[in-house]
């Protein structure tokens, strides 16, 4: 089949799953706010942000994405507390960063088609039926490299956020293991292989965005554990943690790897906890790994 005719199958699937469309889902899944920051933490106040003057303002956050207010984090492990921290995740230590919004859901694959037949960006490697099948269209695209993942961002008028942006939005404020707390991760909190389950696959065993509502994050965002791993902003430097300022850190300026986050379904629960860093060369597209945008 041409190109014109591959153009109109995707038209055709697209068109398909419009209704199924999960932008819609919407704000009224939000979770409750975290715990206020320390009282002897310095009060932050909008100036041009026009996120926090937003929020201040009663207007709702957009449709799809999720409030992550400004605020005073535990980034990183403690080792005394996390038995499996590593030491690209010490010291652990206290991050202030500004209000940021966050996709409420992975993206999906029907929402990377849109960007897919706007932009002519070929699918990834997992689209072979047209482009994909029904039970698919909500699963969260795999197989995209960290530049397209920046590139959809882009395109969408967001971007990925940083790493510490998206422990943050993971965790909440108060260092906890997982999204849900500390506690082990279970069947009815992540799609995460436990110790004897791997699950490689042609295709992997994937959970539609949306499920798993029992292990949201403090902020109301799904599968930030688990699922898919999920590529960030920043350069990987395995000691930036030991000089990295305290307030809205931007990540290395320069790198060989980037940065991903939140473990996969074919990984052990200690590979998905919040502070857990993983890091591949940008052009590399893994079946483990998907994204989702920040603003």
């Amino acid at each position: 089949m041409g190109p014109a005719g591959t153009r109109r199958k995707f038209l055709r699937t697209l068109l398909s799953h419009l209704a199924y469309s999960l932008v819609p889902i919407a704000s009224s899944l939000a979770a409750p706010g975290a715990a206020q920051a320390d009282h002897d933490q310095p009060k932050w106040r909008p100036v041009g942000d026009a996120v926090e003057a937003r929020r201040l303002a009663g207007t709702p956050v957009p449709t799809g994405m999720v409030l992550v207010p400004a605020g005073w984090f535990l980034m990183g492990s403690d080792p005394r507390v996390d038995a499996d921290a590593g030491p690209q995740e010490q010291p652990q230590r206290r991050v202030y960063l500004k209000a940021f919004e966050v996709d409420r859901y992975e993206v999906s694959n029907v929402h990377f088609l849109k960007f897919v037949l706007a932009t002519g960006t070929t699918g990834p490697p997992y689209w072979k039926d047209d482009p994909f099948p029904d039970k698919m269209a909500a699963h969260p695209v795999i197989g995209v490299s960290w530049r397209e993942a920046d590139a959809y961002c882009r395109w969408a008028g967001k971007r990925l956020p940083t790493e510490a942006e998206w422990e943050k939005a993971a965790r909440g404020p108060d260092g906890r293991i997982f999204p849900w707390g500390s506690q082990p991760a279970g069947w009815l909190r992540s799609n995460i292989a436990h110790s004897g389950s791997k699950r490689g696959l042609k295709y992997p065993p994937l959970a539609n965005v949306d499920r798993y509502d029992r292990g949201v994050s403090p902020y109301g965002a799904y599968q930030m554990a688990g699922n898919v791993a999920e590529w960030v902003a920043d350069w990987f430097d395995p000691a930036y943690y030991r000089s990295a300022t305290s307030h809205n850190p931007p990540g290395p300026p320069s790198g060989d790897q980037r940065v991903f986050r939140g473990g996969s379904w074919n990984e052990d629960p200690e590979v998905a906890r919040s502070a857990g860093r993983g890091a591949l060369p940008p052009d590399n597209r893994s079946y483990l790994i998907g994204f989702r945008c920040a603003r």
